[in-house]
């Protein structure tokens, strides 16, 4: 469940992160951590303030399920993480407690900010020998193997839930595993729904100078006996008591399934590239795949295709991360329909030296629901940052940006009321237009930090 927390209560989760990371790097380890190890904190964050071009908070741009995220996040958000041994068996076999808070702050409000363990769960590893060697068990919550495109902020495979698993089996000599999680996840319109989503991945499939990834998911799915109740009153004729009884039907549920496979290969001497096709039918017609489609029917399916290629060429100041993606639902329900999104983009660094550096993030998106009538809906964003960050990589965190950020959509977007430039920015101190309603275009500006651990 998830808890209202004021910012002190994050600010001593980041301190208790803090001194798990100074303790792993004491040198000189207590009796207790020679005897099972070091804490250790992993996490994430991005902070900072905007101002939109008309004046108020900052805005962001998008159309669809994504949007191109430099100068273009209108949350502060952060994850920190805490990986705890808990005991090494005399058998070699090593207990690990990972927990996790996560916070998001809607408009970079801290006092509207929600906090709540996102992971717990506990791992044991190294009590096999074979294909066992590497291999661990877990159970408990967790966010499971999540890869996304990350100009987009968008995850293609997001397993979360409370569950059980094995993970990384030896398949034979060549490096590839297998992988099997149980998962279920939250009902999250509380109407009495279960779903048990089963998860397979086999990693590592050597192919020439790249590697396979494939995943599938099996989800089964339930739900309770209708719900009645009773209530009592008086016969408006007889005036006697009468008992009256009311049955609310319990909200269907769908199976589902899913198939996905990811290539990733070298280019060249300059970066890496993955490809990516994807398909799920039922409770998986979901661009996230192994995350639940609550509301699917039987008949739902998306199809999914994308390319993600970062750019690190040897003794350059350029790196380059792009992004192309394009995904098909159809979905049978009222508020449904056919959907399609696509999206192509770049976003090109020059590195002055191992700090600062100067970015531009281009992208360009289109989406069409057909049950709202209004046509293809299109925007492009541009965003100039200066930068200041851990290395030259394209992934180098942590990171400070001064961003200016410009965006152009069409009449179609203009009048999709759900479009974030054109809906209520709504908390629970505030409720306000978006300043940009019934235009075309808009721009915001700010400075950011983002970092990962």
């Amino acid at each position: 469940m998830a808890l209202k927390f004021r910012i002190t209560h994050f600010a001593a989760a980041t301190m208790l992160a803090s001194g798990a990371m100074a303790i792993a790097a004491d040198p000189t380890p207590t009796p207790l951590q020679a005897a099972v190890g070091s804490v250790t904190s992993n996490g994430y964050f991005r902070a900072g303030f905007g101002e939109a071009g008309k004046g108020g908070t900052a805005e962001c741009f998008g159309v669809g399920y994504a949007k191109f995220r430099l100068g273009n996040e209108c949350d502060a958000y952060g994850e920190i993480g805490l990986d705890i041994p808990v005991f090494n068996q005399s058998n070699g076999a090593v207990w690990t407690a990972h927990t996790m808070l996560e916070a998001d702050a809607p408009y970079s409000d801290w006092g509207d900010n929600k906090v709540n363990f996102s992971q717990n769960y506990i791992g044991v590893s190294k009590w096999g020998d074979g294909v066992l060697k590497n291999a661990t068990l877990w159970a408990g919550r967790r966010y499971y193997d999540r890869p996304d495109l990350h100009m987009l902020d968008y995850k293609y495979l997001q397993g979360d839930g409370d569950g059980a698993g094995i993970e990384n089996i030896a398949l034979g000599n060549d490096g590839a595993m297998f992988s099997y999680a149980i998962l279920r996840p939250i009902d999250t319109k509380n109407t009495n729904r279960t779903w048990l989503e089963n998860l397979f991945k086999v990693s590592n499939v050597k192919a020439g100078s790249g590697a396979f990834t494939f995943n599938a998911g099996l989800t089964g799915s339930w739900h309770s006996d209708n719900t009645t109740s009773y209530s009592t009153g008086t016969d408006p004729l007889t005036g006697l008591p009468v008992t009256t009884a009311t049955t609310t039907p319990t909200q269907n549920t769908s199976n589902g399934w899913y198939l996905s496979g990811l290539f990733d290969h070298p280019v060249g001497d300059m970066g890496s590239n993955r490809i990516g096709l994807q398909y799920g039918q039922g409770a998986n017609a979901n661009g996230h795949f192994s995350r639940i489609n609550q509301s699917a029917v039987s008949g739902d399916s998306t199809l999914q295709i994308f390319d993600n290629i970062t750019l690190e060429p040897k003794n350059s100041q350029w790196t380059m991360l792009g992004h192309a993606i394009y995904r098909d639902d159809s979905y049978s329900d009222a508020t449904g329909g056919k959907r399609t999104w696509w999206a192509i983009g770049a976003r090109p660094q020059y590195h002055f030296n191992d700090i600062f550096g100067f970015a531009t993030e281009l992208g360009y998106e289109s989406y069409k629901q057909d049950n709202l009538n209004i046509g293809n809906e299109n925007i492009t964003k541009l965003t100039l940052a200066l930068t200041a960050a851990a290395g030259k990589g394209a992934y180098s965190r942590p990171e400070l940006r001064l961003f200016y950020t410009y965006a152009k959509w069409n009449d179609a977007a203009m009048r999709d009321g759900q479009n974030p430039m054109n809906a209520k920015n709504t908390g629970t101190s505030q409720t306000t237009q978006s300043v940009y309603a019934l235009s075309t275009s808009g721009s915001s500006f700010g400075v950011q930090a983002e970092a990962w651990w």
